[in-house]
């Protein structure tokens, strides 16, 4: 039985999404049109179990898309590829994570840096993290004891997801040794590629699983692989010192159920697990008014979405609730880092691209100093959050 075959029939909850996967793999998987461009395809590491339980690294080398690969065990280094201008970086390969923390606990003074749905966009989003001191000229950790929290959706869309996930990886042990931290959450899109939704994949993708025989690109971060793994260890939802961290947002029914974020992460793991019970909560939780999902705090957004829009006591429920001053979210894109009901809900995603007309790249972070809130830039200029 294939592995998408077991997902269909141990998990009910995702046999809509995993057979949406299916037609999307027929339809931009590769053809003979790809075959050409094929030659300057370039991804990896995929660190995979090999037959005999050990490790195997594979990659995919640009200049002829030949596949790469070599025995590996945890303490090994792999090398990961530049990408544009940024060099090359080695990762140290760590045995399996456990599940990370809901609550981090900081300093009101800690520093933190926090961005939102990077999708794929390395080199915006590493000369983000550059900019603002977070990470060096060689992609290594330079925030000290800062936290970097991430707000879910690495995948899908642009080009580079696969090596921006193992910076993430990289810095997280970095971040650890210096005092400070690195925290991703689960956002919609790491939901959709781990269960086999591929339909925002980009193209260079279905490529990346043929050369590597794989039956779907999903295939590549089972249970089992070393990323996947560590993805499936992400929580969903996060207190950060003073602050809720979610991709999406929390709805009234999320208060209403009585969920906390232990049961909100434990339901997420399950329902990413190929032999986990999604439970009670299961398809609230990964429906569209759950964490990942809720566009509730945009009022055009949330129109055409058909979701309920939240009002002033929703907020301070939910901040009660958590016992958190704001509620920090990506998903829902925004032109700047914008405060809404009145600074208690910040939104951060401001889409990765490039000026249509300077092809300057766009995309700015919330940095938080001392208690005060900035917009961050990609060019390393920073201006105080306006508040409403």
């Amino acid at each position: 039985m294939s592995h998408l075959t077991q997902m269909q029939s141990r998990m009910s909850l995702r046999s809509l999404l995993v057979s949406m996967a299916l037609l999307v793999f027929v339809v931009v998987g590769p053809s003979r049109a790809d075959e050409g461009s094929s030659r300057s395809l370039q991804d990896g590491p995929y660190v995979t179990r090999s037959a005999d339980g050990g490790w195997t690294a594979r990659w995919i080398e640009s200049e002829s898309a030949q596949v790469r690969e070599r025995m590996v065990k945890v303490g090994d280094a792999v090398t990961v590829a530049a990408v544009g201008n940024f060099p090359a970086f080695d990762v140290k390969l760590r045995g399996p994570a456990k599940p990370a923390a809901d609550e981090i606990k900081v300093t009101a003074r800690t520093p933190l840096f926090v961005m939102a749905d990077t999708h794929g966009e390395f080199e915006i989003a590493a000369q983000l993290l550059q900019s603002h001191g977070v990470i060096d000229d060689r992609l290594r950790w330079s925030f000290g004891k800062g936290h970097l929290a991430v707000l879910g959706d690495v995948f899908d869309r642009g080009p580079n997801h696969t090596e921006l996930l193992w910076l993430i990886y990289k810095l997280e042990a970095e971040a650890a040794r210096a005092g400070g931290g690195v925290h991703l959450a689960i956002g919609n899109h790491e939901s959709m590629v781990l269960t086999g939704d591929l339909r925002y994949l980009n193209p260079k993708y279905p490529r990346v699983a043929s050369l590597l025989g794989a039956e779907t690109y999903t295939s590549l971060w089972i249970e089992d692989s070393l990323l996947g793994q560590w993805l499936r260890s992400k929580a969903a939802m996060f207190r950060l010192g003073e602050y809720l961290c979610l991709h999406g947002g929390v709805s009234r029914e999320l208060i209403d159920r009585g969920l906390t974020l232990s049961s909100v992460n434990e339901t997420v793991r399950s329902a990413l697990t190929q032999t986990g019970m999604p439970g009670e909560h299961g398809p609230f939780v990964m429906g569209q008014t759950g964490p990942l999902w809720y566009r509730g705090y945009f009022e055009e957004a949330a129109r055409k979405s058909g979701m309920p829009l939240a009002d002033s006591a929703d907020i301070d429920r939910i901040r009660e609730r958590f016992g958190v001053k704001a509620i920090l979210v990506g998903h829902t894109v925004v032109p700047t880092v914008t405060a809404l009901y009145d600074g208690r809900v910040i939104a951060v995603q401001v889409y990765p691209h490039r000026d249509e007309q300077t092809h300057v790249p766009v995309m700015e972070a919330l940095s938080i100093q001392k208690g005060q809130m900035f917009r961050a830039r990609v060019d390393g200029s920073r201006e105080m959050l306006p508040r409403p």
